[in-house]
């Protein structure tokens, strides 16, 4: 498969954190349709002791206008996530629907189906050794970023998991909803189907940056884009890299896993 990126290299170098396009190998794997909910997230939450879980909640700022995120627990046992993307805070517990206030599209929202955000690259690698030691998903593992960047563009070489072009309601990023700050925020995994990757992989494009195993570099990456991200950091190619501890609103994670043994 192609890996890197075939653009101009002046946007390639101060825009793109992308090599060169070239050819790599991937062996077989699995791979998530969709990025891990925070109802999946719950599931892993609830099975750990007390100290181990209150490590593990989700929580994180964004960098931008006070934003950030936090899940708590109830004394009704059911948690509440705080999702606050730009000046405005939105709460929801579970069974009660997040609502976007400046959207006429997506604008109610079950949180439960949104992809779970303000988890670390420590937390992410936890969470799947958590379904591989469970049984839940035996071999289950964060992706290798050539194994993601396969998964996101097939064999060739696109810019985008369903082709050349990124259209604005194509998935979930800064123009989707005009770029109003009551508006921005993750939307439930799959719920833009036309960025759909060639291997059927929804959202590898928006919603949240996704935690990988970097291979050129020891250092921790994401990719994929978010909402608050343009077209450019959208692509297949690009990535970022940041310390393991590392959490904020816009950095999700995938699960990858390896093929069964014949």
């Amino acid at each position: 498969s192609l890996f890197g990126s075939a653009g101009d290299e002046d946007v390639r170098r101060t825009l793109l954190q992308a090599q060169p396009l070239h050819r790599v190998w991937t062996a077989g794997f699995l791979i998530g349709r969709h990025e891990v909910t925070y109802g999946e997230y719950l599931d892993y939450l609830r099975a750990l002791p007390a100290p181990e879980r209150a490590r593990r909640l989700p929580s994180g700022g964004s960098g931008r206008q006070r934003g950030g995120v936090e899940l708590h627990a109830r004394p009704d046992g059911r948690y509440e996530l705080w999702l606050q993307p730009t000046s405005t805070r939105y709460v929801a517990a579970e069974g009660e629907r997040l609502r976007y206030p400046g959207r006429h599209l997506r604008a109610l929202q079950d949180w439960r189906r949104l992809p779970v955000s303000g988890v670390s690259f420590e937390d992410a690698e936890a969470y799947a050794a958590w379904l591989a030691t469970s049984g839940r998903l035996p071999g289950a593992r964060l992706c290798d970023e050539r194994e993601w960047e396969r998964a996101a563009r097939g064999a060739d070489g696109r810019d985008y998991p369903h082709g050349a072009r990124l259209d604005p309601d194509d998935a979930n990023i800064d123009e989707t909803y005009g770029r109003d700050a009551l508006s921005f925020g993750p939307d439930e995994v799959g719920a833009h189907p036309a960025s759909e990757s060639p291997f059927g992989v929804a959202d590898l494009c928006g919603n949240v940056w996704e935690w990988v195993r970097g291979r050129s570099a020891p250092v921790p990456r994401f990719r994929g884009g978010g909402f608050y991200n343009g077209r450019l950091e959208a692509r297949s190619a690009n990535w970022q890299s940041g310390e393991p501890t590392l959490r904020g609103i816009i950095i999700g994670l995938r699960v990858c896993a390896a093929l069964p043994a014949k």
